[in-house]
């Protein structure tokens, strides 16, 4: 396996399970900007990314029971699915903490 097979496998695999996590990131800026401690702008906090990074077991689940046979494309490519997940989890959470400075940014 190559790293151009791997970064396009990454980004079909991501294609598919990008809708669970921009609901996910979605709740959780939402519940940290009109929860019952509204805090805005939003700070770039560990406590935040953890919040962040424990959502990827729901993924996972939900991912799972939506598409029972979603490997069988990556198995034949010599992917396995730790390495999938493990490109999704960095991939989004950086994107996430893109999203998060970009937000103190514009209210600052």
């Amino acid at each position: 396996m190559t790293i151009s097979t791997y970064l396009r496998a990454l980004g079909l695999f991501y294609r598919t399970v990008a809708p669970f996590a921009v609901v996910f990131s979605l709740l959780i800026l939402a519940a940290a900007a009109v929860g019952p401690f509204p805090n805005w702008p939003l700070p770039l906090t560990l406590g935040l990314l953890l919040t962040k990074l424990s959502t990827f077991s729901v993924i996972w689940y939900l991912s799972e029971q939506l598409r029972p046979h979603q490997y069988w494309l990556y198995l034949n490519l010599h992917i396995a699915p730790w390495q999938l997940w493990a490109g999704v989890v960095v991939a989004d959470t950086l994107l996430f903490s893109a999203v998060v400075l970009l937000l103190q940014a514009v209210a600052q």
